[in-house]
């Protein structure tokens, strides 16, 4: 049988320079692979494939009618058919062409030949600002457009030396924030699905043309002939490549080597390993991270076998407001596990103290957790006094608010910009000073082609005015949704757009310059802010995410845990009311105490079994998942009872996170009522 043979593509490029010893890893059967999502999903949570598939149009006014597609995945197939078609005429448009050179393998987006010139376009749903600058002030790619930049380097230099007779000139081809739509509908005329081999497909209107789109202003053609050639003259920007590798050429032609020969350059362990995607826990695979670690000569421990490596790590600690500042004083320490962390070498440097500063600093959050590591304790810490003052002012009821939103590349109306935020759901969950708990209001918006924004805060203004309580949100989400929903009213300028700005005035706040800043007189107040001041506990590690704070709050505080491990406690018509739910036991010890585990997976909802467009989501416990739940019902072709199942999922979800909230209040005041709760109270 013939070995496949293996290529460095444009994809493992970009693993090398993210981690040389990932090429090792990756399309390596031995090692297993943790995508935290498929490609399919990720571009649907961005809206890729939408863009991808309308930049065809810009430059072919009938991209199917001409068959400007390779379609097949075959790589030899794929480089003759570009061939054939790229020499067949001295104008042509090709999409997905193929290119190889040595062990050199790319798909180029889309090219365009114009006699000797062949125009390399790389697609991109990132969106770029009028002004923007792809290098910092010295010199060097700014981190966030460096993956795009060094994208088409590379694409560039695999084109010049497969097709040396022409002249190569690359470009970036990205979403204009400046621009606006030119039509109504626009994301509705490409619709996305996977086809029966599981690969993505896009289907657009029959007969579509460029002119049925309007005008393409939302697409910004960027020449990156300049910057390529200045990338060529730059050591490529990762300390773990060798310097004789750090050239451009010489980097590429080295990661190839490294990927073709299964070579493992190792690098340097650092923070950044939290997220690496070759790790095993729960497989029988190898397991990439860990030999990385085992393999490092750490301070004080030397090296560490598998077993050590199951204590808590460095790349679990709180990095809090330091990010990057705290992540490279973690890492001079060298050392591997959060217990060896010597905590005063992470302090920052000294400033001036703020006498009327309520609740734990980060530094302070940070020296929690170290301790409790290093102790191996399993208590909590909770600022009985701080927690307080800062709820001192609150009335009652309390009204617990979440939002799901999603933003897309492409507009829904005319005069919209891109990536601009929809909101189509809410819940809102009321607590009452006598301890009743009521799942008051909820909003969705599912339909196709409908924007929601408008109905979401006319409905919000509706179930927030039923009382003059306090509002709280879980982070700032929630204030930026609202302000940004307000440049929809001034676009569209409804009949009731006064009491509308009002109203969103009123429960937000917002940073007018440097020195100032507008708060509305009912303000949301932050929980999460309030959680990082007043609460930390072991259970939730270094996260303060509210999926981690919430099983620490059940765990710290028993009296939540058995308000909600009860049957006929929480559904409709029951102790606690709720509208999407008849009777739920939120706390069972086969679900580890975690509310989140026990929402159903989709395959589940109103009969619908085993259909394969769910598969991808599994349960929607998060807010990207949420995300991509609802493009789904917008641009993918999916039956009546799939959309139901995939609502009523969506509307539990989002019911468990205003729940969560509450569960969290009572957990906190409990705390606060207590003397002892087998915590430290301070």
């Amino acid at each position: 049988m013939t070995m496949k043979a293996r290529y460095l593509t444009k994809s493992r490029f970009k693993l090398g320079l993210e981690c040389p010893t990932k090429l090792y890893y990756t399309k390596n059967t031995e090692y297993h692979d943790n995508q935290e999502s498929d490609p399919f999903m990720q571009a649907l949570a961005k809206g890729g494939y939408q863009v991808g598939e309308m930049a065809k149009y810009k430059y072919c006014d009938d991209p199917h009618g001409y068959g400007i597609t390779i379609d097949t995945l075959a790589e030899e197939e794929a480089l003759r058919l570009t061939k054939d078609k790229l020499l067949a005429h001295p104008n042509v448009v090709i999409a997905e062409g193929a290119f190889r050179h040595e062990n050199l393998f790319i798909r180029a987006d889309i090219i365009v030949r114009d006699g000797h010139t062949i125009k390399l376009i790389e697609v991109k749903s990132k969106s770029i600002a009028n002004g923007e600058v792809f290098f910092d002030k010295k010199g060097k790619p700014s981190a966030k457009w460096q993956p795009y930049l060094y994208d088409i380097a590379f694409q560039t230099y695999v084109m010049q030396k497969a097709m040396p007779q022409f002249e190569i000139k690359p470009y970036l081809l990205l979403i204009n924030k400046d621009a606006v739509a030119s039509r109504d509908g626009l994301n509705q005329l490409f619709k996305v699905a996977k086809d029966e081999k599981g690969r993505m497909n896009v289907t657009v209107a029959d007969g579509l043309t460029s002119g049925q789109i309007g005008n393409f202003d939302l697409l910004k053609e960027i020449p990156m002939g300049e910057v390529v050639e200045r990338l060529n003259g730059l050591p490529v920007p990762n300390d773990n490549i060798p310097e004789e590798h750090r050239s451009l050429e010489q980097f590429i032609k080295w990661s190839a080597d490294l990927y073709v020969s299964k070579q493992r350059h190792w690098c340097k362990p650092s923070m950044a390993c939290k997220k690496c995607t070759f790790v095993a826990a729960g497989t029988k695979k190898k397991c990439g991270f860990t030999e990385c670690w085992s393999n490092h000569q750490w301070s004080i421990v030397g090296q560490v076998s598998a077993e050590q490596l199951q204590e808590t790590k460095v790349t679990d600690l709180w990095l809090g407001l330091g990010g990057a500042t705290i992540s490279q004083k973690v890492m001079e320490q060298n050392v591997p596990f959060i217990s060896l962390l010597n905590s005063e070498l992470l302090r920052p440097e000294t400033g001036k103290e703020d006498p009327e500063r309520l609740g734990m600093t980060p530094f302070e959050r940070r020296g929690y957790q170290i301790e409790a590591v290093k102790n191996k304790s399993k208590d909590y810490v909770f600022l009985k006094d701080d927690f307080e003052t800062m709820q001192a002012g609150w009335n009652y009821p309390l009204n617990m608010i979440d939002f799901e939103t999603s933003v897309v590349a492409l507009p829904y109306f005319k005069g919209m910009a891109p990536y601009e935020t929809v909101a189509f759901q809410f819940s809102h969950h009321i607590m009452y000073k006598d301890g009743r708990v009521e799942h008051f209001n909820d909003f969705i918006s599912w339909e196709q082609g409908e924007y929601p924004n408008l109905a979401f805060a006319r409905a919000l203004k509706t179930s927030l005015e039923s009382n003059d309580g306090t509002i709280l949100r879980y982070a700032s989400h929630e204030n930026t949704v609202l302000n940004k929903i307000k440049r929809d009213i001034a676009i569209l300028k409804p009949d009731d757009q006064e009491e509308l700005l009002a109203f969103i005035d009123s429960i937000t706040e917002e940073e007018i310059d440097k020195k100032s800043k507008r708060t509305g007189p009912r303000n949301m107040v932050d929980l999460a802010d309030l959680v990082r001041k007043v609460y930390y506990s072991p259970h939730a590690g270094g996260s303060n995410s509210i999926k981690r704070i919430l099983p620490a709050i059940i765990h710290d505080c028993s009296t939540v845990a058995e308000q909600f491990s009860q049957a006929g406690k929480y559904g409709r018509g029951l102790e606690y009311g709720s509208r999407n739910f008849d009777d739920h036991v939120w706390i069972a010890d086969d679900k580890n105490h975690d509310p989140y585990k026990t929402l159903l997976p989709l395959t589940t909802f109103d009969g619908v079994a085993d259909y394969e467009l769910f598969d991808d989501l599994g349960e929607v416990s998060d807010g990207s998942a949420a995300m991509t739940a609802y493009n789904k019902l917008q641009w993918s072709f999916i039956g009546d009872a799939e959309r139901l199942a995939l609502r009523n999922a969506l509307l539990q979800y989002c019911e468990l996170d205003t729940l969560a909230m509450v569960m969290l209040m009572q957990g906190l005041i409990k705390l606060d009522n207590c003397e002892n709760y087998g915590g430290r109270v301070d």
